[in-house]
């Protein structure tokens, strides 16, 4: 009988363990967010200062946080939300691509098409609440 609890206990940790590591998975998305704008606004700082290896590197970090925002969509089967992350880590990568040449007139171009596909998604997913807030809607 100890045996048989050992084991259920074995378990029940096990299982305890397992749904603390998914829900571990992803960050919350207003963290994501709020990653994006931080390093949104260094990567135009750095594009407009000409400084091509500081921008290349806030694009890379862009990539990332794009690859986290599609993560979070995947799940609510929400396709053009995830294409619009998709298109901004090629648009992120664009950036990174010019910068790292030091062609600021291309990765200036690769950040307004890419901003205008953020605008997008911002415009079709998020609501404005009123208070200083927003609503995400999936």
């Amino acid at each position: 009988m100890n045996r048989q609890f050992v084991v259920a206990l074995i378990l029940v940790a096990a299982v305890f363990a397992a749904a603390t590591a998914l829900a571990q998975q992803h960050r919350p998305y207003n963290l994501i967010m709020k990653d994006v704008g931080e390093t949104w606004a260094s990567l135009k700082k750095n594009l407009d200062s000409n400084t091509g290896a500081a921008a290349a590197a806030d694009a890379a970090k862009m990539q990332s946080l794009f690859a986290e925002v599609e993560a979070f969509w995947t799940p609510l089967n929400t396709n053009d939300a995830i294409n619009y992350a998709k298109r901004a880590q090629e648009g992120a990568l664009a950036i990174g691509a010019a910068a790292k040449s030091n062609d600021m007139k291309a990765a200036l171009t690769s950040y307004a098409a890419t901003q205008k596909n953020c605008g997008n998604c911002h415009f079709t997913h998020r609501e404005d609440t009123g208070k200083g807030g927003f609503l995400i809607r999936p």
